[in-house]
């Protein structure tokens, strides 16, 4: 890599840290990265992210890295209002038995968050998932008989919901409710038992195509 490019990864690593800590809508995120791309010296680099950067130098701020590392168990205790999980330039996943507050902000900028919910403790039946994703992608693991709704704004960008592992599962009375914005990235929702829960077993009805699988 030669200097410049060094140098237009640093730009891009301070745009993606801008917007994560909301000094940067995502319209403005979008128009400066451009700029980034198209930049042809250092000089202009720097003017165009010379705003974000007070202290003349980049520094990652302590509350983008990842919430949490692999699987975290909780005591259910009352939830929260709001959480907000953020994964920029990286991996994390939230999982295992947490209570899971009433509302969800998530934000992934060039990276990977997996959200499991299949083991949480909910402490209302409405569920409410603000997401933006830029250059990342997004896996929302939810409750077997949870109703989704997928309203995201998605900007060249996919989104799957498989229920496949699910199937059979009897409503439980949750709503998902997703919305925000997914840009030049990816949204996955899954549909899953909770863990250890026993399949139904194969009998008469899955050998006429009758059970789950």
């Amino acid at each position: 890599m030669d200097e410049l490019e060094s140098f237009r990864r640093d730009a891009i690593r301070t745009l993606s840290a801008a917007l994560t800590s909301d000094q940067l809508s995502v319209e403005q995120f979008e128009s400066r990265l451009t700029l980034v791309r198209q930049a042809p010296n250092r000089a202009t680099l720097d003017a165009i992210v010379a705003d974000l950067l007070p202290s003349g130098a980049y520094t990652l701020p302590a509350g983008l890295a990842p919430a949490v590392a692999g699987h975290t168990a909780y005591s259910p205790v009352e939830p929260a209002e709001v959480l907000r999980i953020a994964t920029v330039f990286g991996s994390s996943k939230r999982g295992g038995t947490w209570t899971v507050p009433l509302r969800l902000e998530l934000r992934v900028v060039m990276g990977e968050l997996t959200i499991d919910l299949r083991d949480a403790v909910f402490g209302a039946d409405l569920l409410d998932v603000l997401v933006h994703v830029t250059l990342g992608s997004l896996t929302l693991i939810v409750p077997a008989g949870a109703q989704v709704e997928n309203e995201c704004e998605e900007r060249y960008s996919s989104s799957s919901h498989s229920t496949r592992s699910a199937r059979g599962a009897s409503p439980i009375g949750l709503l998902i409710r997703i919305t925000g914005r997914v840009f030049l990235g990816s949204l996955d929702i899954k549909e899953r038992r909770r863990t250890g829960e026993e399949k139904e077993p194969r009998g008469w009805k899955n050998l006429l195509g009758m059970g789950n699988d």
